[in-house]
């Protein structure tokens, strides 16, 4: 029997910079001892909170919840947890990063630093810090990107709002050393060539392959806020002959079929085995192997 566990609501963060040589996003690396995918390589994450949705949050944004919901376009289930998921992704960024998005302003470091001890400790909320740092909760900062609702087999789920902003341009980014244990800012193609199938979660490396047509992160931003229906993505799982585990989105031969086989969503459908292995995109073909080094990196 599937585990039917109903999917929490999180919200993930594609902060982006450009660098040189193009485009840069921020990428975190679990440490071994993390609650949720140890030693994967992901985006600032993580799930919407009971204060993220506090009564009190409004007031520290610079929207609405109404102008969140009407400018975000998450869907109508989603408009009336627009707000809490914009809110939810601000301070996870904050929490695993340190950056306080939005707040392109001189920012004491060491201000931001002891409220991040703080939020992290649970000795102040994110609206209270708010308050106290005269700073916004700068929900327009944030674009939608997309949105992923994990397998019904898992035994964890979220339904996961993706977002895109700027990384604010006088803070640095640097680990919470205990669900992180290292970041860096990386081109998205290098990251895909770089990334195994183990140390990239499915849902990252399809939002990695998405960023790659884009060379900088003002044509993200633009694309990102064209006003859009949100595209939603439900992948399925099965399995091959051969007993190979394969994870399926709509644009992918079978998927109708493995919803047919399994409706229930168990990961029991068993589709042909692929004539060859996929081959990565051709913008990563043409890439030598990246050398894990980046522009700024702090473990």
């Amino acid at each position: 029997m599937p585990r039917a566990t109903v999917p929490r609501p999180a919200s993930t963060t594609l902060v982006l910079r450009d660098a040189a040589d193009g485009l840069r996003v921020l990428m975190l690396r679990r440490s071994a001892s993390a609650s949720f995918m140890p030693g994967t390589c992901v985006f600032p994450d993580g799930a919407v909170d009971a204060a993220d949705r506090a009564p009190e949050i409004e007031a520290c944004c610079g929207e609405s919840a109404a102008q969140v919901a009407a400018r975000l376009r998450l869907g109508a289930a989603l408009d009336d947890a627009a707000l809490a998921h914009a809110v939810a992704a601000l301070r996870e960024c904050f929490e695993e990063c340190g950056l306080w998005l939005g707040a392109d302003m001189l920012v004491d470091a060491a201000t931001l630093a002891q409220a991040r001890r703080r939020l992290l400790a649970g000795g102040a909320t994110f609206a209270a810090l708010s308050a106290e740092l005269s700073l916004p909760l700068a929900t327009r900062a944030l674009a939608p990107w997309s949105r992923w609702v994990t397998p019904i087999d898992a035994a964890r789920r979220f339904d996961t709002v993706f977002f895109v902003g700027l990384a604010p341009l006088d803070q640095d980014a640097s680990v919470d050393d205990n669900e992180t244990s290292g970041l860096a800012w990386v081109k998205p193609a290098e990251a895909l060539a770089a990334g195994s199938a183990d140390a990239l979660p499915f849902a990252t490396r399809c939002t990695l392959q998405s960023l790659l047509p884009f060379g900088d992160a003002v044509s993200v931003m633009r694309a990102a806020r064209i006003p859009r229906p949100l595209e939603v993505f439900h992948p399925r799982i099965a399995r091959t002959r051969a007993g190979a585990r394969r994870v399926l989105l709509p644009r992918d031969p079978g998927y109708l079929d493995v919803m047919r086989l399994d409706p229930e969503g168990t990961g029991a459908a068993v589709i042909p085995d692929p004539p060859c292995p996929p081959h990565p995109p051709p913008a990563v073909r043409r890439l030598d192997p990246c050398n894990h080094k980046t522009d700024r990196e702090t473990s």
